[in-house]
């Protein structure tokens, strides 16, 4: 049977506009995990109503009056604030691994494409367009403060003002861009002059308030600490009014075309929404209850939460779900939809399978091929992430960066049997014919028998990166050249145990295949060093065992520790620069790159006459491989169907 639903439009416009967006995709799917961030126009018409929301996941989604989104994955790492340009088109994102990357990029949505981008040394504190468009703000936790992103020229600097704004949590601009205001979580509030850098006014505020915002045309600060919002006179720094929120934190929010605040109050499966009301320019009036909405899951809760000029407010949750409610008085109480929901079975993993493939979702094994479209049940997923063909009769699952057991699963029988249990966390597993290389730990090879079930300890040795079996007795280790031998790869003899350092340059070698059914093959993988102007380098490399002669075949200017390489001779494939796939014809010498989809690609797998490339939100995409263009994008859908952009 060909379970296969073929998506062609829900309207003409939504057709029309994913020809026009062919790389992003137009559902109602939610986010992987919590959403991060909002942002809508204050005063564009036509976009009164859409809003972008980023997320844990790295995508943005523009979601628009018909609450449809439009889907476009932008980093492995997660977005942790947005910033939406007046043009409507531009958005900036700050993305993060909550460690030693911090980015702020920018995106034109329209023709999905990256602007700039700038690596800063700490995290950002604060986002957002200058009134105008003309700057992105980045506040930073540093002493340099804030820095202007010039969106003219795409060149940043610091010293736009003539003293640094220190550490800030709130940077914004007038209307007319000639002045600025910054928050301090020290506990003061600038102004600056942007025309000449010059400061204007300080005073001294509450510190440490978190979501802080500004509304009634920048009259009013407001901001969250210790179980009360607080509201502050602008103008002067002085607390107009505290008041107490008996629950976890609130979510506040508001805008400058907006004269009073608004925060929202999660409780079990429902959540309250108050209204703080502006009392004539000068103060502001105790919190009151304005509606009530429920029909929230089970440990769902709002997030974030931002409001159009015509009062249509958009919730994200942290289980990356969007909910969408206008700002009007109501004493009932409202059960509310969400405007996304999750369509698609995950697909963790995928194997070739002679003319087929292997699918692994967290619930089943499912062979199937692009041409017959067929979704052939094999068996239940026992919990596992990975999977590697083995025979007709079954496959082999292990789950990676755990020591669960490792198990050869029986499609005759429909179970599943222990081969054997990992001592610390499996960090990869391998095939060779009737036995299994592991990595467990960072710092062992272990080989065992599928069939007797005996294991072999290879190789002992810090900062372990990948391993590879040339032969019985040939072991090659990629591993990091900050440990000891202080190089990246290393040959092993399995037998005398003798352990030679390999004369390759770099910081951290991984990736390693080779193809044995070549005459003396070479040995492939990706090695993270750096240029000779000290730029991160990222490089798939050949090694020749026989003349131990090394060499770089296609280079990228970034730092990818997570790259693939996948050897399908005499072409290897790779995701180097983790934006789209390109191959590299060892014959032929030659370079060919493939379109990506909406997702980025993580995993390549190919047969005879296809090439499956599975993509991080878990959907998969077909090509030709002599072809660059996408055949079509299929996600599994939770009742076990294809369905296809």
């Amino acid at each position: 049977m060909k379970n296969k639903i073929i998506f062609v439009s829900i309207l003409f416009t939504f057709f029309a506009r994913a020809l026009i967006f062919a790389q992003s995709h137009v559902s109602t799917q939610a986010h992987d995990s919590a959403v991060t961030g909002l942002a809508v126009l204050e005063n564009s018409e036509s976009e009164q109503n859409t809003v972008f929301s980023v997320g844990q996941d790295g995508f943005i989604i523009k979601w628009t009056e018909d609450s449809l989104g439009e889907h476009y994955q932008v980093t492995d790492l997660a977005i942790k604030m947005v910033a939406r340009s007046p043009n409507g088109n531009d958005i900036a994102i700050y993305e993060t691994d909550g460690a030693a990357t911090n980015m702020v990029s920018v995106w034109n949505f329209k023709t999905l494409t990256r602007k700039c981008a700038f690596t800063f040394g700490t995290p950002i504190t604060s986002l957002s367009y200058s009134a105008k468009g003309t700057y992105v703000l980045c506040g930073t936790a540093s002493a340099k403060g804030t820095y202007f992103l010039n969106t003219q020229n795409n060149t940043i600097t610091s010293k736009k003002l003539k003293e640094s704004t220190g550490p800030v949590s709130m940077v914004i601009t007038s209307s007319s861009e000639n002045s600025a205001v910054a928050y301090s979580p020290t506990g003061s509030l600038s102004y600056y002059n942007i025309r000449n850098g010059e400061k204007k006014a300080k005073f001294s505020t509450e510190p440490g308030l978190c979501q802080v915002c500004m509304f009634n045309n920048n009259v009013f600060l407001a901001g969250y600490k210790d179980g009360s919002i607080y509201v502050i006179q602008a103008v002067t720094g002085k607390t107009l009014a505290k008041f107490s929120v008996a629950t976890k934190e609130p979510v506040i929010f508001s805008s400058n075309s907006y004269e009073d605040l608004y925060y929202i109050v999660n409780e079990k499966r429902q959540f309250k929404m108050y209204l703080i009301k502006n009392d004539r320019n000068k103060d502001v009036i105790a919190p009151q209850l304005i509606r009530t909405f429920t029909g929230l899951k089970n440990d769902e809760s709002l997030v974030c939460a931002d409001i159009t000029a015509s009062g249509t407010i958009f919730a994200g949750t942290n289980q990356g779900n969007l909910y969408k409610f206008d700002n009007s008085v109501a004493e009932r109480v409202d059960v509310l939809q969400s405007m996304s929901d999750n369509m698609y079975n995950h697909i963790y993993d995928v194997a070739s399978a002679g003319e087929n493939f292997y699918f692994l979702t967290p619930s089943s094994i499912v062979l199937s091929s692009y041409d017959n479209g067929a979704v052939d049940l094999k068996g239940t997923n026992p919990g596992h992430t990975n999977i590697i063909s083995y025979n007709e009769a079954g496959v082999i699952l292990w789950t990676k960066d755990s020591r669960k057991t490792v198990q050869f699963f029986d499609f005759t029988t429909g179970t599943a049997s222990a081969i054997f249990t990992p001592e610390n966390n499996l960090k990869s597993l391998k095939l060779y014919g009737n036995y299994l290389l592991s990595i467990e730990g960072s710092s062992t090879v272990n080989r065992y028998s599928i069939e007797s079930k005996t294991k072999e300890n290879l190789y002992n040795g810090a900062g372990i990166q990948d391993a590879l079996l040339y032969n019985e007795n040939d072991l090659y280790v990629a591993k990091t050249s900050a440990t000891t031998p202080t190089v990246p790869l290393l040959y092993v003899n399995t037998k005398t145990k003798e352990t030679v350092p390999l004369n390759l340059k770099g910081n951290v070698a991984y990736a390693l295949s080779f193809d044995s059914s070549v005459a003396k093959p070479e040995i492939y993988g990706i090695i993270i060093g750096t240029d000779s102007q000290n730029r991160p380098l990222t490089s798939v490399f050949s090694y020749n065992p026989e003349t131990k002669y090394s060499k770089h075949l296609l280079e990228e200017h970034s730092e990818d520790p997570n790259a693939i390489c996948y050897l399908s001779y005499p072409v290897l494939y790779t995701n180097m620069g983790k934006s789209r796939i390109r191959s590299y014809n060892l014959m032929a010498k030659r370079n060919f790159e493939y379109k990506r989809s909406a997702s980025l690609p993580v995993k390549i797998a190919k047969n005879r006459t296809r090439l499956v490339v599975l993509n991080k939100d878990g959907s998969v995409s077909w090509y030709n491989p002599d072809m660059n263009a996408v055949i079509a994008d299929w996600y599994l859908t939770i009742n076990g169907e294809w369905f296809e952009f």
